[in-house]
């Protein structure tokens, strides 16, 4: 299991990296709109880039499909502790984010800055709704609309993000290869997380139990998507 993780997770930094490879590439295109190079500006918006592509197109996605396909105990931890990273890298990012859009031109009120606060702040609720729908399941096994709430709300701002990434690029006025190398990869990570969803819908409904769910289960019970389906 540390292998397939391991080859996992190389599998993600590689994809997540080949748009910086490709904005670097066309080098000539970036420099092109700006008239006067700002480097603390231009470096603020690569630091910013990077780590909020590896915590939106690795981290918190692999951290969603962890819990599906892991068959341990700890499961839910190794869950945690991965949206626990892929955020703090995310509000490091919205740090930078908002110098940007403040520094030294005004853009606070465009798209790209506007939709990343929101996705931030309702990420900040995720563990809220965690918490809650996991005491209800320890305390009386029921699902509740807490949990319905952790799932579906981490999917659709998780979407909402991975989307508002490539936003930023073109605000950025970055190359178009970077742009198209984005959302290839954006697009691949997605899909294999929504596959590794349905599948785990799919086998649930065939009562064969979600896969990250299996391994914690209490009086032959599986514990609720809604306590561990980060997204």
């Amino acid at each position: 299991m540390a292998r397939v993780f391991s080859n996992l997770l190389f599998l993600l930094f590689s994809l997540a990296t080949l748009p910086l490879a490709l904005s670097q590439e066309e080098g000539g295109e970036m420099d092109e709109p700006r008239k006067k190079p700002n480097p603390v500006r231009e470096t603020a918006e690569m630091t910013h880039g990077i780590l909020m592509g590896i915590a939106f197109v690795i981290f918190f996605p692999l951290g969603a499909i962890l819990i599906r396909l892991l068959r341990s105990r700890n499961a839910i931890w190794i869950h945690a502790a991965t949206q626990i990273f892929a955020y703090t890298l995310a509000l490091a990012g919205f740090g930078l984010g908002v110098y940007i859009a403040v520094y030294p031109r005004k853009q606070i009120n465009t798209y790209h800055p506007i939709i990343g606060i929101v996705v931030i702040a309702f990420f900040a609720l995720q563990p809220v709704w965690a918490l809650v729908q996991h005491y209800y399941w320890r305390k009386e096994q029921r699902h509740t609309a807490w949990g319905v709430a952790h799932v579906w709300l981490g999917r659709v701002v998780l979407t909402l993000g991975m989307i508002n990434g490539g936003l930023g690029l073109m605000l950025s006025d970055n190359t178009t290869k970077g742009e198209i190398g984005y959302g290839v990869v954006a697009a691949v990570v997605w899909l294999t997380w929504m596959g590794v969803a349905v599948w785990s819908e799919v086998k649930k409904a065939r009562g064969g139990g979600p896969a990250g769910e299996s391994g914690m289960e209490e009086k032959k019970e599986a514990s609720p998507p809604g306590t561990e389906d980060g997204k």
